[in-house]
């Protein structure tokens, strides 16, 4: 099997844990937001949860690299990204 369809296997694998991951993290910051918004108070984004979410997708990236799955693991930039986005306070 070429390289370019087990890189493609492995994303398509590994979809399930990105989408676990941002949901997770879209579902801690909207919490946090919707808390927020009922108190009056200025919204500071869940870190802790967003860290660890990110945390996961990262060691998902990592571990793809280190068997040589640069192309999956270059995906994994995408939910990564999309973490940090949460993470800036709007």
């Amino acid at each position: 099997m070429s390289m370019r369809w087990r890189n493609t296997i492995a994303a398509l694998a590994l979809l399930p844990l990105d989408a676990l991951a941002v949901g997770y993290g879209w579902l801690a910051a909207g919490m946090t937001a919707w808390a927020a918004g009922q108190d009056g108070r200025p919204y500071h984004p869940p870190l802790a949860e967003l860290g660890g979410a990110c945390a996961v997708v990262a060691a998902a990236g990592a571990l793809l690299w280190w068997a040589r799955l640069r192309g999956a693991a270059a995906f994994q930039a995408v939910p990564l990204l999309a973490l940090v986005a949460l993470m800036l306070p709007w």
